[in-house]
C-alpha cells in the first residue's frame, strides 16, 4: 500500500488551556499554591501563573498528507514554537512519505541542536512527531 506524502505543515496558537494547563482562570485548582522553581521568591508563591508560565500558550500542529488527511497534535510553547515548525521543522517533512519518521524525527532533532536540547525546540519537536504519528494511523486505519 502507498501512502500519500506530506503536502505541508502547520502550526497555531491557541489560549485558555489546551495543552498548557498552566493558562486556566482565577480560581483554577492547577493555579493554586504550588511549589515551582519560583516559589523560593515570596512574590511568587501564590500561583504558577504569577510569574509567567501560561505567557506562551498551546501549541498546536497539522500535517496534512497530499489526500487530504490530517494529523493533529497539541503542546506548549506558543509563537516562538509555531514559528521553529513552520520555519523550521517543516523542511524535513513536506515531500515525504510519513512512514520516514525515524529519519524525519533525527533530522528535526540535529538540524535543532544550535538551539539547545531543552525547553522550546524540544516541544517543537515533539508536537509535530505526535502528528506524524497520528496522520500516519489515520492513512494506516490503526490507533495511535
Amino acid at each position: 500500500m502507498t501512502l500519500p506524502t506530506i503536502k505541508q505543515v502547520r502550526a497555531y496558537v491557541v489560549r485558555g488551556g489546551g495543552a498548557d494547563y498552566h493558562d486556566q482562570g482565577d480560581g483554577h485548582w492547577i493555579d493554586d499554591h504550588i511549589a515551582t522553581p519560583m516559589a523560593r521568591y515570596p512574590e511568587y508563591r501564590q500561583s504558577r501563573q504569577s510569574f509567567g508560565i501560561n505567557v506562551l500558550g498551546t501549541l498546536v500542529v497539522e500535517i496534512e498528507a497530499t489526500d487530504g488527511t490530517v494529523g493533529f497534535a497539541v503542546t506548549t510553547g506558543g509563537e516562538p514554537a509555531a514559528f521553529i515548525v513552520e520555519k523550521h521543522l517543516s523542511r524535513f517533512l513536506e515531500g515525504r512519505s510519513p512512514t520516514e519518521y525515524e529519519k524525519i524525527w533525527d533530522q528535526m532533532y540535529f538540524g535543532t541542536q544550535y538551539y539547545g536540547r531543552k525547553g522550546l525546540v524540544v516541544n517543537a519537536i515533539s508536537g509535530v512527531d505526535l502528528a506524524l504519528w497520528d496522520l500516519l494511523g489515520k492513512l494506516r486505519q490503526e490507533p495511535v
